[in-house]
């Protein structure tokens, strides 16, 4: 295969019908999920509508993005198996935790769906930058949500420690965060020379779709997944050829929340982020 992808959470959702996707259009896909099971039938599903052979199409990637050494551990599957070039990574994974009322908090003390959310395309986009940054045309996306939130509550509580746990609250900030996120990667990958004909990174809403997780927080108002087109289109289009920077919603340029524009905010982000994971922020001053 002439290019590999990653997808995070493609084991079912929009992850997986993007991967289909993607295969069809002659991508080898690593499938990434959190259960082996789930794994090997989203696999088998991908390979089905694949161009390559089985053995070629696609790469299983077991790992538990809640956690610093589960995004480590998918990163080093990417580094093991694509030790050249990677064409194009998109942050799919996500997560409505709603612990029956409760938040849930994984290993390091760290609230899920901040983790899986936010603090993960960090991590792994990151550490994957050498890889993004060989050939022309790479493609990041940072998946964000029309449901992201105006502004963050309280900085100094992105994870709820001590505000009362709202699911809803929590998701729609992961959200906002998704959107900073993406915004600047894209100023410093510009900020150190890569010219948007080598690498782009933009976010989208990918739209209203009947997942396990729409079903979960809102109740079945979207359309089918099998519909869901939207992240395929940013991720292979020519439409967005060397647009960076954006985000998009039904396919549109559309303004995010105004916060996520804001460079100090961002700035405040960036600091909790390598806080967090040091070694993925030292990625970025190595460029």
């Amino acid at each position: 295969p002439s290019k590999t992808a990653l997808v995070t959470g493609a084991t079912d959702g929009i992850g997986l019908t993007t991967a289909k996707e993607l295969a069809k259009k002659g991508y080898r896909v690593i499938v990434h999920g959190r259960d082996s099971a789930r794994i090997k039938t989203a696999c088998e599903e991908v390979k089905a509508v694949s161009q390559y052979f089985p053995a070629d199409a696609t790469i299983p990637a077991l790992a538990d993005l809640s956690s610093l050494e589960g995004c480590k551990h998918l990163v080093s599957i990417v580094q093991d198996t694509c030790p050249t070039q990677l064409d194009l990574v998109i942050n799919n994974a996500g997560v409505f935790s709603d612990g029956y009322g409760r938040k849930v908090v994984g290993e390091h003390d760290l609230e899920e769906t901040f983790a899986v959310n936010v603090l993960a395309p960090f991590v792994v986009t990151s550490l994957l930058l050498p890889l993004l940054t060989v050939k022309d045309g790479t493609r990041i996306i940072v998946v964000s949500s029309i449901s992201q939130s105006y502004q963050i509550e309280d900085w100094d509580d992105l994870q709820f420690e001590r505000r009362h746990y709202s699911a809803h609250r929590s998701y729609s900030e992961s959200k906002l965060l998704d959107a900073m996120l993406c915004f600047e990667f894209a100023d410093r990958l510009t900020a150190a020379g890569f010219d948007t004909s080598r690498v782009t990174c933009n976010t989208l809403d990918p739209g209203t779709v009947n997942t396990k997780m729409l079903l979960a927080g809102w109740g079945a108002c979207g359309i089918p997944v099998k519909k869901a087109l939207d992240q395929t289109w940013l991720a292979t289009s020519d439409e967005v050829e060397r647009v960076t920077g954006q985000y998009f919603v039904g396919r549109h340029n559309r303004k995010a929340a105004s916060s996520a524009y804001d460079a100090g905010v961002r700035s405040k982000l960036w600091g909790i982020l390598s806080d967090l994971a040091p070694d993925a922020a030292a990625i970025w001053k190595q460029l």
